[in-house]
């Protein structure tokens, strides 16, 4: 057996994020899919790096599997791009060592968030449009505040499985581009929603709906009587994956 690695690109608009689900098309169904019809309808698991959520979009998404083939990577790649619909695009496999492992041998992710400052038709689809004046000085401070270690258990989904909340946030930054806003963080691990929980709360907060104290107060998970804002998924990218 050898163990290849995809770099993935995905829309997920319209597929139900991730993880394999009966019934609806999902990143991994629809490549194990394709994957199978060069396994002799044998099932070939497909391991990703981070299992994002319904909506949620990926510039490089990184997945293993192991396939005994004679084919080679290019072409494996091509199969798979010819029987997954053109949301999904595989743009690189490669063997690896055995022992790589895409989600635990992952030191850091990159995700970006997206916003658009008004209303728009052309961006809605892609990006989160917020109509509200926003106060980019405290944008900024709330990311900041973000950087460094933190016990994430407010900013998650209660059904989040991981055995512990705590993350390591390198970078955490808001950057302007006219009517654009993008949000970019960088960690060792993030959990179930804890990307669009924050940006919707930073969001809050500039917009003037919540104080900064509310915010600090959630990341510290003191006692509060706000709770987090959940942005909608079509504004949120997985970037890159770094080994």
């Amino acid at each position: 057996m050898t163990r290849y690695k995809l770099t993935i690109e995905y829309d997920g608009r319209n597929l139900h994020g991730w993880q394999i689900q009966n019934n609806v098309q999902t990143i991994q169904g629809e490549i194990e899919g394709a994957l199978r019809d060069l396994n002799s309808s044998q099932r070939v698991v497909l391991h990703g790096a981070g299992r994002t959520d319904s909506g949620v979009h990926a510039e490089a998404q990184i997945a293993h599997f192991d396939l005994h083939t004679s084919l080679t990577e290019n072409t494996i790649k091509n199969a798979i791009n010819a029987k997954t619909p053109r949301s999904i695009l595989i743009h690189k496999c490669e063997k690896v060592n055995s022992n790589f492992h895409s989600r635990f041998n992952a030191k850091r992710r990159y995700y970006k968030y997206k916003i658009w400052r008004g209303q728009t038709a052309i961006h809605r689809k892609y990006m989160w449009p917020v109509e509200a004046q926003l106060d980019v000085k405290t944008l900024r401070k709330c990311a900041e505040t973000i950087k460094g270690e933190h016990d994430f258990k407010g900013f998650c989904r209660s059904s989040d499985e991981a055995d512990h909340k705590i993350c390591h946030i390198y970078k955490s930054l808001w950057k302007i581009r006219k009517k654009t806003l993008i949000y970019k963080i960088c960690g060792n691990r993030f959990l179930h929603s804890m990307v669009r929980m924050l940006t919707g709360t930073m969001i809050e907060v500039a917009r003037g709906r919540y104080e900064f104290q509310d915010f600090t107060n959630m990341l510290e998970n003191k006692i509060s009587n706000r709770s987090p804002y959940t942005a909608p998924a079509k504004g949120l990218y997985l970037e890159n994956v770094e080994y």
